[in-house]
Parts: structure tokens; C-alpha cells; sequence
């Protein structure tokens, strides 16, 4: 009986392992591919791998090329908004010295009267007007108005019996000249030795200057018409 049961059981653990090995042997060929000695496979997966490697290596220096072309791009990106940001600032500038804008900023007030003493003409006197403007600019100032007219490069100031006309409205005294820039250069520009205050004042003109942090002057309320001047390079149009 016991040899019998021996028996039995050494038959069920050897269709065991005859299981497991069939097992193994199914996985390995799973693995390695059918008819495909372990070598040939390995052989096969370094391929594959070298390929791989290939494919990535070139994904890699086409991604490198794409992120310097964008860095490229980036940086002509910001020379051109660089640029454009140089030319606004240009053109703000030439708009603000043509009077385009109406402006603000720290300056000075200077209102211009007559001593009740002595008969001033301002017809007769306006070169003195002319010539406190010329001081002004040589002082740098960026804007200036007399009686809320604005004084730009073409502003006419002419004579007409006892009065003048700015940008052709006539004015009397007092004026008022706004001019916005550094104080400090104004009054030195105004009011040094035989300078053009003194001159004024000894012919009976009197001259009150204040200086303020923030002196608003309105824009140039007409427009200048280029009929003969074109700028060098462009073509005119018939």
C-alpha cells in the first residue's frame, strides 16, 4: 500500500514539474520569439535599441535647433519692440515740441505788465517779447505758451498797432508766458546782469516770475501745411 501510494504520488509531482517546464519553456520563447535562439534575440533588441537611441539622439537635435530658432526669433522679437519703442519716444518728442499735446510739468510763470509810471507800446516792444522767448529756449525749455497760446517753431508774433497777435489772436498786456523746464536754468537764463529782465524793466516794463512744480500749457490748436518741404528720399505724388 505504501509503495503504491509512493508511487502515485512521485507521478503527480513529476506531471508537475512537467507543467512548470512547459511553463518556462512557453515564457521563454514568448520572450525570446519563436524559432529564435537567445543570442539571435539579443542581437535583435541591441538593434532596436541602437535604432531607438538614433531616433532619440535626432529628436534631440531637433529640438535643440527649434529652442535656437526661438531664441532667435525671441531676440529679434525685442530688438524690433526695442525699436518701435525708439521711434514712439522719438515721435512723442517731435509731438510735444510741435505742441500736439497738451503738457505739464515743473517751470515757470512769468506775467509781464507796465509800470504806471511810464507808457510802454508793446507793438513797439515786442522784439523784447521775441527776445525773452529766444533766453527761454536757450534755457531748454520743452514748452511754452503767452496767454494760453501755444509757441512752437511756427508761431508768428507781429506788431499791430498797440498790441501784438500770437498765432493770430491779438493780446495786450498783461502776459501771461508759461514756460515749462528746469527752474533753476530759467531764472539763471532771466535774470542775470543786463540780461533781458533788466532790460525790460528799465524801459518800464515790470516782470513777476513764479516758479511752480506743475504748470499745465494746452496744445497748438491749428494745423501747419507743408505745401513746398518733403522729407529727403520720399517720392512726391503727382
Amino acid at each position: 500500500m505504501n509503495k503504491l501510494w509512493n508511487r502515485a504520488l512521485l507521478f503527480l509531482i513529476s506531471i508537475a514539474l512537467g507543467v512548470i517546464l512547459m511553463m518556462q519553456y512557453q515564457t521563454s520563447q514568448n520572450i525570446i520569439g519563436s524559432g529564435k535562439t537567445p543570442n539571435e534575440k539579443t542581437t535583435e533588441l541591441n538593434d532596436e535599441m541602437t535604432k531607438l537611441t538614433l531616433e532619440k539622439n535626432q529628436l534631440l537635435e531637433e529640438l535643440n535647433k527649434l529652442k535656437e530658432e526661438s531664441q532667435e526669433n525671441h531676440d529679434i522679437f525685442d530688438e524690433r519692440e526695442a525699436e518701435v519703442k525708439r521711434i514712439e519716444d522719438a515721435l512723442n518728442k517731435q509731438k510735444i515740441l510741435s505742441g500736439y499735446y497738451d503738457v505739464k510739468g515743473p517751470g515757470a510763470i512769468i506775467t509781464i505788465g507796465s509800470n504806471p509810471d511810464a507808457y510802454v507800446n508793446l507793438a513797439f516792444s515786442h522784439q523784447y517779447i521775441l527776445a525773452l522767448i529766444s533766453y527761454l529756449n536757450n534755457a531748454g525749455v520743452e514748452a511754452i505758451s503767452v496767454n494760453g497760446q501755444r509757441y512752437i517753431n511756427y508761431t508768428e508774433i507781429v506788431p499791430v498797432l498797440d498790441h501784438i497777435n500770437v498765432n493770430g489772436v491779438a493780446l495786450v498786456l498783461p502776459l501771461e508766458i508759461k514756460a515749462i523746464g528746469n527752474s533753476r536754468t530759467i531764472e539763471a537764463s532771466l535774470n542775470f546782469v543786463g540780461g533781458i529782465v533788466s532790460q525790460m524793466t528799465d524801459i518800464g516794463f515790470t516782470i513777476e516770475t513764479k516758479y511752480e512744480d506743475n504748470i499745465q500749457i494746452n496744445s497748438y490748436d491749428r494745423e501747419k501745411e507743408f505745401k513746398y518741404a518733403v522729407p529727403v528720399g520720399v517720392t512726391e505724388q503727382e
